[in-house]
């Protein structure tokens, strides 16, 4: 009994699915912060876009980082996040490539 117990997430922990979706987002937009010039405009810009991520996912910035520390004690857990966090990452680029494929298709075939 003990021991089902403690496989239990808590309440204020967000559950596994969710935070990798929250995961992937944030990577995304780390990955387009790191393709810009860093200034102070830009830095105050990922704020807003780092709180739109939370918002989307209606979570608070507190509650992921609570969330974040708590799977973190688990690293095995948190590498099997990660790893459907990468498989998120490889969609996305996935399509996007499909997509500029198209694109290029079709626009050699207009010229």
């Amino acid at each position: 009994m003990f021991a089902c117990k403690s496989n239990q997430v808590p309440e204020d922990v967000l559950g596994k699915q969710k935070m990798i979706l929250i995961m992937a987002d944030l990577h995304v937009i780390d990955g387009y912060m790191a393709t810009v010039l860093y200034t102070d405009t830009i830095r105050k810009n990922s704020k807003n876009l780092y709180a739109t991520i939370f918002k989307t996912h209606n979570v608070s910035s507190e509650q992921y980082e609570r969330s974040l520390r708590y799977y973190s004690m688990t690293p095995a857990v948190l590498d099997s996040m990660y790893n459907g966090v990468q498989a998120i990452l490889d969609e996305k680029e996935h399509k996007l490539n499909r997509s500029d494929i198209k694109k290029s298709s079709r626009i050699r075939t207009q010229k």
